[in-house]
């Protein structure tokens, strides 16, 4: 058969399936133009592209489309498209996000195996089956709330994700494979709703069991390490004395806000002369006088003497994938004979295409500024809220929005809570600011969501507690489904990043004592 060239690609002659990249051209970008119903196995295997936008015209895909793609972060399927091909994405170790159809049948068997940096399952409602491998060796992710619908997890079907620490499970569950969860080995933390009668976790030990005609069996085995946890929030703890920012050569003249536990002299010199050894902020790090970001923070009117250096601002990312153009409608021929020669063709698509390209440009631009949906439900659900938009001077390192979450909302959130929120922005050229106050904490439901959510945010809790063994009931719900780190070097070590610009992500604690 005699193929088609165009875009860097290969067509069948009908140009409705893509069979191919085109070898012998560097055209193709990473964006598939409109046209195409249907692309063959493996056409974007071992693909050297970050991005590729797959248009809405485009209604199946082969297996293994895009497997091995080392370089690969980012794709956007077709909204249309409800069927999904196994293992799509297999082997895609770069992929942290995915644009997944409005609607689909149901997730393929090795879907997302081994996609090592996706933190995130993308799912979609009426999935009842997790199948072999759909999940195996996502090593990125924490936590996972399976959805309602969800009747089956098969075989391997979450093998291996050695960061899951969460996992939740829906009452409609009836089959769980006795390995779909093995080689998880950090799972601290399994829900499900009391209204399955099949499975329950034990108040014993944490674990999910399966009740049997031969008796109850272990389904999903928990870390011991929730039953250490549990003994650092006793009331009668004693030895626990270290006060957040309790250093006072730091804070000579304000008090007003802590920090967590302070640092060592030498840790504190080290930070001062800006030598930070943590490799994942080196490349960030700015010499910067650990006195004075700390008193910017802080707004501490107090001299100073050592100035600063400008953030070096990294490259910028990939553009976020274009949106495709609608469906178009196929058009009826012209009532007359007169033909279109190829050329005509070509340049009438380009130009649709084109003006298509701009006008989902500007629609992203404009998402970029509204407020998401799951952020939206965060707001309308606490009891005092407030948005901050920021001016960063630069390009933002990871996450670009902050979650301030106060203990004390009786007058609304304190200036000197608001000064600190916005010099952490300024520092890490964050866009958004979030004030949040009176969570409902004793909303099961709500805390889940909350947990999901936050769990790859960056977060900062103001509370009124001197030290982590005072903190009250509310705080402690706020940090655990936060997921910041109560211990004495986990504290320390977001201490030393609070005034370096990374793409680290923020888990803070400070005290927040009334203006």
């Amino acid at each position: 058969m005699e193929y088609i060239r165009k875009n860097g690609l290969l067509y069948t002659p009908d140009k409705k399936t893509i069979v191919a990249v085109d070898s012998d051209s560097n055209e193709f970008t990473g964006r598939v133009p409109f046209g195409a119903h249907y692309i063959e196995d493996e056409v974007f295997a071992d693909s050297p592209c970050e991005s590729i936008s797959l248009p809405d015209s485009v209604e199946q895909v082969g297996a293994c489309l895009f497997q091995n793609s080392k370089f690969l972060e980012k794709v956007k399927l077709p909204s249309g498209m409800r069927l999904l091909s196994p293992y799509l994405f297999a082997g895609c170790s770069s992929l942290v996000k995915v644009s997944m159809p409005t609607v689909i049948d149901e997730f393929p068997e090795g879907l997302f195996y081994q996609c090592t940096s996706l933190t995130e399952i993308p799912f979609r409602a009426g999935i009842k089956e997790l199948p072999e491998n759909v999940f195996a060796g996502c090593s990125s992710i924490q936590s996972l709330v399976i959805p309602s619908t969800v009747e089956k997890i098969g075989s391997m079907a979450v093998a291996n994700c050695t960061a899951l620490t969460t996992v939740v499970l829906p009452a409609s569950l009836f089959e769980l494979a006795d390995d779909a969860f093995e080689g998880c080995n950090s799972i601290s933390k399994v829900r499900i709703a009391e209204s399955n009668n099949l499975f329950y976790v034990s108040e014993k030990d944490g674990c999910l069991y399966e009740r049997t005609a031969d008796g109850d069996k272990l389904k999903i085995k928990v870390t011991a390490e929730v039953v250490e946890n549990v003994n650092f929030y006793k009331e009668n703890v004693d030895d626990e004395t270290d006060a957040f920012y309790s250093d006072e050569s730091i804070f000579e003249e304000d008090d007003t806000f802590s920090s967590e536990i302070g640092a060592d002299e030498n840790e504190i010199a080290a930070v001062e002369q800006g030598i930070i050894k943590d490799s994942e902020i080196e490349e960030n790090k700015v010499e910067q006088n650990l006195d004075d970001v700390l008193a910017d923070i802080m707004n501490d009117e107090k001299a100073r003497n050592v100035g600063q250096e400008n953030v070096a601002v990294g490259e910028k990312e990939s553009q976020v994938l274009t949106e495709m153009m609608d469906c178009m409608n196929d058009k009826p021929a012209p009532a007359n004979d007169v033909k279109i020669s190829e050329d005509e063709l070509a340049r009438l698509f380009e130009s649709h295409e084109s003006a298509a390209v701009a006008a989902e440009s500007a629609e992203e631009k404009k998402s970029d500024d509204e407020i998401d949906n799951k952020t939206q439900i965060l707001l309308d659900s606490v009891k005092l809220s407030k948005v901050i938009e920021c001016e960063p001077k630069g390009e933002c390192q990871g996450d670009p929005e902050l979650f301030i979450i106060a203990e004390q909302i009786e007058s609304g959130f304190s200036t000197k809570l608001e000064n600190c929120a916005k010099r952490i922005a300024e520092i890490q050229d964050f866009k958004r600011i979030y004030m949040l106050g009176g969570l409902p904490v004793e909303n099961e439901e709500f805390m889940q969501f909350f947990y999901h959510f936050m769990s790859m945010r960056n977060v900062v809790l103001a509370c009124t507690s001197p030290s982590p063994s005072k903190l009250s009931d509310y705080s402690k719900k706020i940090c655990e489904n936060a997921r910041i780190d109560l211990e004495k070097e986990a504290l320390l070590k977001q201490r030393k990043r609070i005034g370096i610009k990374n793409s680290n992500l923020i888990k803070l604690v400070i005290q927040d004592l009334a203006d």
